[in-house]
């Protein structure tokens, strides 16, 4: 003999639905908390509590999203990774968008590449200075991720993937002017820029130079371009 299954009215589902989604608004609440704490204190100062706390939500609440400290600490790295993207993504759009405007022909011209490089220096300096003053954060959160991936193989694998997914443009940029080791001329700006953003990181907001940030970029940058002096 079956069994009568009620079937679930609209008003049923609706209410599923919101509270699916105000579980949801919970969950990325409690992951902010994790990346405030982290950028402040460090993955050690992530508690339970602590997280509790500067979520603004019951203590229970962490247990019931995530099964212990490390997948929260992990989920919370992953949650900024992609949320990071949209920002770098549209910023090598521009960049490739302004280059597709020179032929090949035209990016050997010394003086179309001194005007790249001025360009590409400018956008650059924008760029920078608009994560170290906006979002300090987020540049805190990414050091750590750097510089914290032995904690788990997983945590490993997902801060080389970020890396990766910051360098892949930089490659192909520096892939225009370099045939040869382009991922060498890559890995040597990336870590230029990363260590100017987190030196940064240390100053007040109206501290940073931007006339400075910018005539560091431009000399790299303009050693990339194959220019003697930028």
């Amino acid at each position: 003999m079956g069994v009568n299954k009620r079937k679930v009215t609209s008003r049923e589902a609706g209410a599923a639905t919101v509270r699916r989604a105000k579980g949801e608004q919970t969950r990325l609440k409690i992951l902010q908390a994790v990346l405030d704490v982290i950028a402040r204190e460090g993955t050690r100062a992530v508690t339970h509590r602590a997280i509790a706390a500067e979520a603004r939500v019951q203590l229970s609440l962490t247990t019931y999203y995530f099964k212990d400290i490390e997948a929260m600490i992990y989920e919370a790295f992953h949650y900024f990774s992609l949320r990071a993207r949209p920002d770098v993504e549209q910023f090598w759009e521009g960049i490739f968008a302004y280059l597709d405007h020179f032929s090949t022909v035209e990016l050997r011209r010394v003086a179309i590449r001194e005007a790249v490089c001025e360009e590409l220096a400018g956008r650059g300096a924008d760029f920078l200075v608009e994560q170290i003053t906006d979002k300090p954060v987020g540049l805190a959160v990414e050091q750590v991720l750097f510089t914290h991936t032995r904690l788990s193989p997983e945590l490993r694998q997902l801060g080389e993937l970020h890396r990766r997914h910051l360098l892949e443009p930089l490659e192909a940029l520096c892939s225009l002017f370099n045939r040869d080791d382009p991922q060498v001329d890559a890995e040597l700006f990336f870590n230029t820029v990363t260590t100017l953003e987190y030196r940064a990181l240390a100053m007040p907001p109206d501290k940073v130079d931007r006339a400075h940030l910018n005539s560091l970029l431009r000399r790299h940058i303009g050693w990339i371009l194959g220019l003697k002096r930028a």
